[in-house]
């Protein structure tokens, strides 16, 4: 892997958002990235490593707005 990106994300709502997101870990896109996910108490770390410029980008578009996504519902119905 020529690429690689890790970001962390503090939040009270990490195992919420984790456990939302994880069954997208099972089946992958792309055979240029690879995407791993963990998570502790309070934080959620996402790492990617892509083969290019052009996987990385739409790697971490897609998973940047999976988590937003599952932030804003975690927050909307209260689940912390």
């Amino acid at each position: 892997m020529k690429f690689k990106a890790e970001f962390i994300f503090e939040t009270d709502d990490a195992y919420s958002i984790y456990q939302s997101i994880l069954p997208e870990l099972e089946t992958p896109v792309s055979n240029r990235s690879i995407i791993r996910m963990s998570n502790s108490d309070s934080s959620l770390v996402l790492t990617v490593e892509a083969e290019d410029v052009v996987s990385m980008r739409s790697t971490l578009n897609t998973w940047l707005r999976l988590i937003q996504v599952a932030h804003e519902i975690s927050q909307a119905t209260g689940h912390t």
